[in-house]
């Protein structure tokens, strides 16, 4: 059986009697950060939410709208862990929202308000506490 030694308090030791896939994997786990299993399920801009879901879903918005919200459905989770929104327009973070995570599926929102003037391309980034980017939407404000 082939054995991994791993670094433990800055000395090398021998494994604790794991076949190497096995003690590589517990590296790698003891090695991941928390954020490696998430990933965005769904992901829509919508004017509301209704019991956890979009509604009036669209990619294109009058100036007049008002605000928009950004939703999204966030898969593996393991305990509670936070996400960011991160609303841009024109190069410029508008507004960086923290969510609470606290499921395996879970969904969760955020909402911007419009100005009429604000114009053009917006693009909402789902990132980690991190700033590692999982996800990225656009929408137009016409």
């Amino acid at each position: 059986m082939t054995r991994l030694v791993a670094l433990r308090g800055g000395r090398w030791f021998p494994s604790v009697g794991l076949p190497l896939a096995g003690a590589a994997a517990v590296l790698l786990a003891l090695s991941s950060p928390a954020w490696a299993g998430l990933s965005v399920g769904r992901s829509a801009f919508c004017r509301s939410v209704e019991a956890r879901e979009p509604v009036g879903v669209a990619d294109t918005f009058p100036p007049d709208v008002g605000e928009v919200t950004f939703f999204t459905q966030i898969l593996g989770a393991e305990g509670s862990q936070q996400i960011l929104h991160v609303w841009i327009y024109d190069g410029r973070e508008m507004a960086i929202v923290p969510l609470d995570v606290e499921g395996p599926s879970w969904r969760t929102w955020s909402t911007k308000r419009i100005l009429p003037e604000w114009r053009g391309d917006w693009i909402v980034e789902v990132r980690t506490v991190d700033g590692v980017v999982l996800h990225e939407a656009r929408m137009r404000i016409e």
